[in-house]
């Protein structure tokens, strides 16, 4: 899941920062309540819109690598597997980007721009997702390794 976090928020929560920011301009500087308040709009639906993609990008890329490590048993094909999730999963967060800048050419030319690079990090991820290794360490939880032993 913390994959899937990562390639759904990194994209769009600086526009939800930003979005925070210009709110309290909107309403100091003159353009009053009504664009304040679509500011904050903006970055909750930036924020939550993007945590529960990520979620759910996060449990179908881990549930599609988890699957697909039965039959595939190489690295290298599982980050196949795995970049080609990332690239189809990646377009819920298009959405979720023109929902909350109602469709600003700049972010969603950046969101984009950011869409091979997250199917990179998919890719990249992919045999620490299933468990074939343990190279990134922000993957995993703190601790020693438990293995199941037999007879359990």
């Amino acid at each position: 899941m913390r994959v899937g976090l990562l390639m759904a928020c990194l994209p769009s929560l600086p526009w939800a920062a930003l979005a925070v920011v210009v709110a309290p301009v909107e309403l100091l500087g003159g353009g009053g309540t009504r664009l304040a308040v679509r500011a904050l709009r903006y970055a909750a639906v930036l924020s939550g819109g993007s945590l529960v993609v990520g979620v759910l990008m996060g449990l179908i890329l881990g549930g599609g690598l988890a699957l697909a490590s039965r039959a595939v048993t190489r690295v290298w094909g599982l980050a196949l597997v795995g970049g080609l999730l990332g690239a189809l999963l990646f377009p819920a967060e298009f959405v979720v980007v023109t929902l909350g800048t109602d469709g600003a050419y700049a972010q969603l030319g950046t969101t984009f721009l950011a869409w091979p690079v997250m199917t990179v990090v998919a890719a990249a991820h992919s045999a620490d997702i299933v468990g074939r290794s343990r190279t990134r360490g922000w993957l995993w939880t703190p601790g020693p390794v438990q293995r199941l032993g037999r007879g359990r």
